[in-house]
């Protein structure tokens, strides 16, 4: 007889369906959604009709108006001398200062020597080598004169000995008539006669040539004789800057070395302030340097009063973010001016006529010019869409968005972060 399994088969009792794992991922997933949405849809709703209430103390209300804007930009700066030569040391030496930091100077005034013992030495090697070549030049002329003078007396000598020669030949000639002389005697006069013009011609030539060739001598000498004095005139300038005087009328900054110090060649020894001429080194920040030009129009503020300015030099490069701009003052210098002193200059930029502005106020960083709170005139304020244009220190131009004679929110205030609808009391 054969056996079943019924002894080897167990009952199993059904899951129920809330436990199966599929069906609770299932269901945390339908949770999810639904807070989701509910999440969303309350945050619609609440962001697009209606955040809260501000009160009128709160917040800066302004109106949308026509006028002129001025483009401008406030800048910090100090006060720095526009003519502060730093002095150098002219030769090696022993520098020996006749001032000190801090000293009042004039135009001119000795502030210090350096000793430098090559120099002089070298100084008088040249002023001899001068002197030297002056005698030479001297004595080159006397020769010359002499050596003209014996030219001319051979020249004159060939000379006479040519009359004779010519004299000698018409007794000749005479003497043949009356056949008194040998036809030999005769010729012989005619030979004498010929060599004596020739004698004669060529000590004129000689003459010439020996005058040309001593003048040229003689300007040898005299160009040498000059070359030697530009150079001794160049060794007395730069012993005459081993003296260093002041430049300008101002004030010893600094001494760069100390007293009896050893010094190179273009080494920096000093510097002096021009106290009578100051500008203002004010630093822009990089995103404006495009709009910088020479001659642009600046006020700078001194003591709550507002002088009149203009850029006079720009860098070429950017340091930390800034471009330096130098700033002089197109009216007379104020008094009582020093280095150093700090001051706010405001740089007009641009002059804009006939545009829609509206005050400046803190909504233009809150939303960085592209939202405005207008109100509606029920007591509500309503975030609209903009854009603006240049920016004032006090205004800001409205290109789009607003029309003349709207009323906005130009304060900033938490509750306008995402708001759409405010209501307003007061």
């Amino acid at each position: 007889m054969i056996r079943d399994t019924s002894g080897q088969d167990v009952v199993l009792q059904a899951t129920p369906l809330w436990k199966k794992p599929r069906n609770i991922r299932l269901a945390a997933a339908a949770v999810a959604t639904v807070v989701f949405l509910y999440w969303g849809v309350n945050s619609w709703v609440n962001t697009s009709r209606f955040d809260g209430t501000l009160s009128l103390s709160q917040i800066n209300i302004a109106q949308v108006e026509r006028g002129d804007l001025t483009r401008d930009l406030v800048v910090q700066g100090r006060m720095v001398a526009a003519n502060s030569p730093t002095l150098y040391s002219p030769a090696q030496g022993i520098v020996k200062f006749a001032v000190k930091a801090g000293d009042t100077v004039e135009v001119g005034q000795l502030l210090a020597e350096v000793e430098s013992p090559e120099l002089d030495s070298e100084l008088a090697q040249q002023r001899a080598l001068l002197n030297k070549l002056d005698v030479e030049l001297q004595r080159q002329k006397i020769q010359a004169k002499r050596q003209q003078l014996e030219n001319r007396q051979r020249a004159d000598l060939a000379k006479v000995t040519l009359v004779a020669a010519q004299r000698e030949l018409k007794r000749a000639e005479l003497s043949m008539e009356k056949q008194i002389i040998s036809q030999l005697d005769f010729e012989k006069a005619s030979d004498d006669l010929a060599r004596a013009r020739l004698e004669y011609e060529q000590a004129e030539q000689n003459a010439a040539l020996e005058q040309e060739a001593l003048a040229f001598e003689t300007r040898t000498l005299e160009l040498q004789l000059s070359q030697q004095k530009l150079q001794v005139e160049e060794l007395e300038r730069k012993v005459k800057e081993l003296h260093i005087t002041s430049p300008v009328s101002g004030t010893v900054g600094s001494l760069a070395v100390t007293q009896r110090s050893a010094v190179a060649r273009n080494a920096p020894l000093m510097t002096v302030v021009d106290l009578s001429s100051f500008e203002l080194e004010a630093a822009v920040p990089e995103n404006y340097a495009d709009d910088l030009g020479l001659a642009m129009a600046v006020e700078i503020n001194l003591g709550g009063r507002k002088l009149p300015g203009e850029i006079t030099a720009i860098s070429p490069e950017v340091i930390n973010n800034q471009v330096q701009a130098r700033v002089r003052f197109t009216e007379q210098q104020p008094q009582n001016l020093r280095q150093n002193l700090r001051l706010t200059a405001r740089i007009l930029l641009e002059n804009r006529t006939d545009v829609m502005l509206v005050r400046r106020g803190g909504f233009v960083d809150q939303s960085g010019g592209r939202y405005a709170w207008k109100l509606n005139g029920e007591g509500e304020a309503l975030r609209v869409p903009i854009q603006i244009g240049a920016l004032g220190l006090n205004q800001v131009e409205i290109v789009s968005g607003l029309q003349e004679g709207d009323q906005i929110i130009i304060s900033a205030a938490e509750e306008l972060e995402s708001a759409q609808l405010i209501a307003l009391k007061d």
